[in-house]
């Protein structure tokens, strides 16, 4: 096991590889990318291979160290989380605080930073103090999808590692690898949207009991029935903003996928290379209800809609736009 068994992004191998061979690793470092790119997978590689019992420039995922680093286990790794919105200063200031602490058991202590844009200004400035006063045995590695919500002052002290994304053909062929049939494996590379963590982490039957909640909302939307549920239960859901804007992203993903479908459906009914096969005749009949620029327009909309969530728009715009892309109207339900 190693660096080779990471799939794509065979160029930060080699960078990775070279760093720890050559004993030049940078103490901070961002890995910036999109979730495809397993940011997660090579951060946790990179502190196995520094305290790997092995020491050969990679880990073995077999030693002691490796299996406890792997689990969350091993004491001088910390994978840290947004707590919230946002990380709090606090989290940052024990960053700050454990920096000068020796490693416990392997040779560096290392700090994993997930959706490391989500420090606001006080908890980005607090880390700035590591970064300006680093520890020879501490490594931080944060990790983004979003470099540009970083503070340049962390960046220009950071090297920057970026990642491209994992092809759908990288992450079939890594879960027929684990084990799953070829049809399994082919429509959770699509219906996770290509995000590696995501492919790992959901639960397979319940997202398929997902996909078939959002089919029924997509023939709401499109057949123009019972809109006013749709939008009551999106605004139930943005009362926690974190876990409305995760059903958001799945919602706008599988109708996407939906609507791509549709779109292939229209022009070759016979057409062999639909994603939601199992689907198939439910979107023959919704694409009577709709042509094929309208589905276009839709495909981009929700294109639009992923994008805006980036930006942290507010939940209620989102929403308005959404329903409002389907209904065509200007001013929508007033919830």
């Amino acid at each position: 096991m190693g660096f080779d068994d990471l799939f794509g992004n065979k160029r930060i191998k080699h960078i990775l590889t070279g760093y720890l061979k050559n004993d030049i690793l940078p103490l901070s470092m961002i890995f910036s990318g999109p979730g495809s790119s397993d940011l997660l997978g090579f951060a946790r590689g990179l502190a196995m291979a520094l305290n790997c019992s092995e020491d050969k420039g990679d880990f073995c995922g077999e030693c002691r160290n490796c299996t406890e680093a792997s689990h969350d286990g091993f004491p001088d790794l910390r994978v840290l989380h947004p707590d919230g919105q946002f990380y709090k200063k606090e989290q940052i200031m024990f960053l700050v605080e454990d920096n000068y602490r020796k490693p416990m058991k392997g040779k560096r202590k290392i700090s994993i930073l997930t959706e490391a844009h989500r420090m606001n200004v006080n908890s980005a400035n607090a880390f700035l103090k590591v970064l300006e006063e680093p520890s020879l045995t501490n490594v931080f590695i944060l990790l983004t999808d979003n470099l540009t919500g970083l503070l340049p002052t962390i960046k220009s002290r950071c090297q920057i590692l970026k990642f491209s994304p994992l092809s759908r053909r990288e992450i079939r062929e890594y879960l027929v690898r684990e084990g799953n049939d070829a049809e399994t494996a082919r429509l959770k590379s699509y219906l996770s949207q290509s995000n590696m963590e995501s492919v790992l982490t959901v639960n397979f039957d319940d997202y398929m009991k997902k996909r078939a909640e959002i089919l029924g909302v997509l023939v709401s939307l499109l057949q123009n029935r019972g809109v006013e549920s749709i939008l009551l239960d999106l605004f139930n859901r943005s009362r926690s903003r974190e876990k409305f804007l995760d059903y958001f992203r799945e919602m706008l993903n599988l109708l996407s996928l939906m609507l791509r479908d549709i779109m292939v459906l229209s022009i070759d009914p016979d057409n062999q290379n639909i994603i939601n096969v199992d689907y198939k005749e439910n979107l023959m009949t919704l694409s009577k209800y709709i042509t094929i620029d309208k589905t276009l327009f839709l495909i981009r909309k929700m294109e639009y809609l992923m994008r805006d969530i980036q930006r942290n728009l507010n939940t209620k715009v989102l929403i308005l736009e959404f329903i409002k892309s389907y209904s065509g109207k200007d001013e929508v339900y007033d919830v």
